[in-house]
């Protein structure tokens, strides 16, 4: 009998399976962004994390009820930018105008994603959120200002189940379709300490599972933390860090979602194109060669067929 030397994750099916030409949108940690580039490379039509990282189920929550930032809370100027506590540096700016203009932006572009979302994509990291005490506003990102200016302290479960589970009331309200598939970051927090860290993981889990189970027809929950921490268990599926898991773990934890979760058109789909990207990114050591030249000319004759035939995708990104 061949032996194993690793324990597969159980990965349940999903309520509905991701097909071709779904749209998805990713909001959550920084694992969320890993996840949802891997949808961007196979060209599915998705968003990923408009407003930058958020950590907490409460910066998380308020993205998907804020269609519009308010000027006398949102905004903070620090150094020689100005920026929002909605999202990370990416929308910092050199003065408020231009601040707020990026942050409505992306507001306008996620809510729009939202309204006509097949499947939402919620990454949770940590438990933990931090208020800037002048304001009591809970911020996505500290923006590097001094620690003393912020309270830290941590979510009950109750209070996630809560929280998330309103905003998504109001979601489905607007668009009763999309499915919310969670997944639990499985990035290690060294500055909390491992123990309090994995107490972090542990209120969110429990959160998630209820709200699951609550909601078993249109919540689903993705076990990429598990697949993470107890099937590729070694320091080899890490980053340099040691804390955030390595490229080859994300595309591992890719593979097992297409494996349960893509729709059979889906799978079709990813068989022709996985080929064709490796084809395209291709670099030749002799590209005046015939044989370069005519590898070109397959590539561009399948690309052309392949957007012939699955006209909803970009493949010009």
């Amino acid at each position: 009998m061949q032996p194993l030397f690793r324990t597969p994750v159980e990965i349940p099916a999903p309520p509905r399976q991701i097909g071709v030409g779904d749209k998805s949108v990713f909001l959550g940690s920084c694992f969320a962004e890993h996840v949802g580039a891997c949808f961007t490379d196979a060209r599915f039509r998705s968003l990923v994390n408009p407003l930058g990282v958020q950590y907490n189920p409460l910066s998380v929550v308020r993205l998907l009820t804020t269609p519009q930032s308010d000027a006398r809370r949102h905004f903070i100027s620090h150094g020689d930018f100005w920026h929002t506590w909605l999202g990370d540096s990416s929308l910092s700016r050199p003065t408020l105008d231009e601040c707020r203009q990026a942050t409505d932006a992306a507001l306008a572009t996620l809510h729009g994603a939202l309204a006509e979302a097949d499947h939402l994509f919620l990454t949770l990291g940590t438990s933990r959120y931090y208020i800037y005490s002048p304001t009591s506003e809970t911020v996505a990102n500290c923006h590097r200002l001094p620690s003393q200016n912020f309270v830290e302290t941590d979510l009950c479960v109750d209070e996630i189940i809560h929280s998330l589970e309103s905003a998504l009331f109001s979601l489905r309200r607007r668009n009763p379709r999309v499915q919310v598939v969670f997944t639990v970051s499985p990035f290690r927090y060294q500055k909390y300490g491992f123990h309090e860290s994995q107490l972090s993981k542990s209120r969110l889990l429990l959160a998630v599972d209820e709200l699951q189970r609550r909601h078993a027809d249109w919540v689903a929950y993705f076990p990429a933390y598990e697949i993470v921490m107890d099937e590729l268990r070694d320091y080899r599926f890490y980053a340099d860090d040691m804390l955030h898991p390595s490229e080859s773990a994300v595309r591992y934890i890719w593979q097992r979602l297409c494996e349960i979760w893509m729709a059979p058109d889906a799978q079709a789909y990813l068989r022709r194109w996985e080929p064709l990207r490796r084809a395209l990114l291709h670099r030749p050591l002799h590209p005046e060669s015939p044989a370069c030249r005519q590898f070109q000319a397959d590539t561009c004759r399948q690309l052309a067929q392949l957007k012939a035939d699955y006209p909803a995708l970009n493949f010009e990104l």
